[in-house]
């Protein structure tokens, strides 16, 4: 069940994909941040975010993790490795073999099998529909076009399970700038984004697959978000995550 009571409520300005990409950049190249500190910091908030919807406590919570080749995919791992550790029933699922994993991903990948965790070698459509929640890490905001393959495949396997589904940053097949969803595209309980809402979440022929519309701070400078002309100063005075105002 979906249980968010008690988290701030704030109107946060959106994001074009370009700009989203920008701000990545920067943080990195400008603001001396490393990559593999904002996956870390996104796949603890990641993790936050499924504690809160599960009403505090994942304890022997049944959590299924879907991730893809990219940097979401890490985010799901990593955030998979957070949950195990505060005592939920976690497992994860990733769409490509792991030797075709990107290079964070693929360390997220190993800091799992270094304690003794192996992904599932295919999605179980009996223990996702079981599953108390399952977190969407397949595609990200630089994803374009049509799913294919196991992606489109993990993406309608999730939708007709039935379980709830907490998608991370986007909802995998949406597209970040309109919300179009040009094939399949996951319908999310809840999306937790991140550093900023990407414009496409917002449109209204998004909605059915967005759900409630989180965000959280995964520590991006607000002075990086200045360099496109966005103000996102003081999001996250109440906390480091808050609910987007419908």
């Amino acid at each position: 069940m979906l249980r968010l009571e008690g988290l701030p409520v704030v109107h946060a300005p959106a994001i074009t994909a370009a700009q989203m990409a920008e701000v990545d950049r920067a943080a990195v190249e400008i603001y001396g941040l490393h990559l593999e500190m904002l996956m870390e910091n996104a796949s603890r908030a990641i993790a936050t975010a499924a504690r809160a919807f599960l009403g505090g406590s994942v304890a022997r919570r049944r959590i299924i993790a879907l991730a893809g080749p990219g940097n979401n995919g890490g985010d799901a791992l990593g955030a998979t490795r957070h949950l195990l550790n505060w005592g939920a029933a976690a497992t994860v699922v990733i769409a490509v073999a792991p030797e075709r994993l990107r290079s964070l991903p693929l360390a997220q990948y190993r800091a799992l099998a270094a304690i003794g965790v192996e992904p599932a070698p295919n999605v179980d459509r009996a223990a996702l529909a079981a599953a108390d929640l399952i977190l969407d890490g397949l595609l990200g905001y630089s994803a374009s076009g049509a799913p294919h393959g196991d992606i489109a495949a993990f993406i309608e396997a999730a939708d007709a399970s039935g379980a709830p589904i907490l998608a991370i940053d986007i909802p995998s097949g949406l597209d970040p700038d309109t919300g179009a969803q040009p094939g399949a595209c996951v319908s999310a309980t809840a999306t937790v984004t991140l550093g900023l809402p990407k414009l496409g979440l917002l449109v209204p022929r998004a909605r059915t697959h967005v759900g409630r519309l989180l965000l959280a701070d995964i520590a991006i400078p607000a002075i990086a978000y200045e360099r496109v002309g966005v103000d996102a100063r003081g999001l996250f005075d109440r906390g480091e995550l808050v609910l987007i105002a419908d």
